[in-house]
């Protein structure tokens, strides 16, 4: 009987030792064994890096404050914090004209005017995203009708009130470890992490995307137009784009690599 507790207490601290020894090895894996997953879309979130994600706007009815500052009659209201100080701010739309041209303000959550712009007949979608040291964000933005459309990241400029188109990009959606073109619709979020104090987009500038319709597809000050990746649902199928060197990169260095 006594051998048998012996043995019995010998079998359960080896039983504890090997599940503890498994364990630590779980705990001790490292960012390279993961590489695979970023090929896949799946945004990389280890010890050193955090997922980033767009902010996203907010639909709001017209308030009397915003009506105030604004004479002409508005049509929508969109709610988000494009000047980085953690307030919501407002864009307003007017209604457009018979030339299918309607006046967009800036707002800020003072009630400024900080921005006027105009807005067109056809889709504009819009996302914001703060990609290098200023505090404001900057934005995705994607403008075009049935014939084609441009892909862009703009930096907004709050002093003068004019952006700046930074890049012009093929959008690309991984879903399902298969790439799509990413379509305004179909686009739910942006593949980019933090790491320390930098912001990095999952991108490729190896590859042979077909553009078609009228969009912009030589920038001048852009010798390569590169793929940022997206997570989201395609709703449309696409054919193999040979896309390859899939890396992370900061929008500062996207830049540097791909202008004329």
């Amino acid at each position: 009987m006594k051998k048998k507790s012996i043995l019995f207490i010998f079998l359960t601290i080896l039983l504890i030792s090997c599940k503890d020894t498994v364990k630590q090895e779980n705990n001790l894996i490292k960012p390279d064994s993961i590489k695979q997953e970023e090929k896949n879309a799946a945004s990389v979130i280890t010890d050193s890096s955090t997922a980033v994600y767009f902010i996203k706007t907010k639909m709001i009815p017209a308030t009397d404050e915003l009506r105030k500052v604004i004479t002409e009659k508005i049509e929508s209201v969109e709610s988000v914090d494009f000047t980085g100080d953690k307030i919501p701010d407002y864009i307003c739309k007017t209604a457009i004209d018979s030339l299918g041209i309607g006046n967009e303000y800036w707002i800020s959550s003072e009630y400024k005017t900080i921005k006027k712009a105009k807005h067109y007949d056809g889709f504009h979608y819009r996302w914001f995203i703060n990609l290098d040291d200023d505090p404001e964000p900057e934005m995705f933005e994607t403008n075009g009708d049935e014939d084609g459309a441009d892909y862009t990241i703009r930096d907004q400029d709050l002093i003068t009130g004019k952006d700046k188109i930074l890049l012009y990009i093929n959008p690309v959606i991984i879903e399902n470890q298969k790439k799509y073109w990413g379509y305004s619709w179909d686009v739910k979020n942006i593949i980019a992490r933090k790491i320390g104090t930098d912001i990095e987009l999952f991108c490729s500038l190896n590859h042979k995307v077909i553009r078609d319709g009228n969009e912009e597809y030589d920038p001048k000050f852009q010798k390569i137009m590169p793929v940022i990746f997206f997570t989201g649902h395609h709703t449309q199928e696409s054919g193999d784009h040979f896309i390859k060197e899939e890396q992370w990169l900061t929008l500062k260095e996207i830049i540097k690599q791909t202008k004329r």
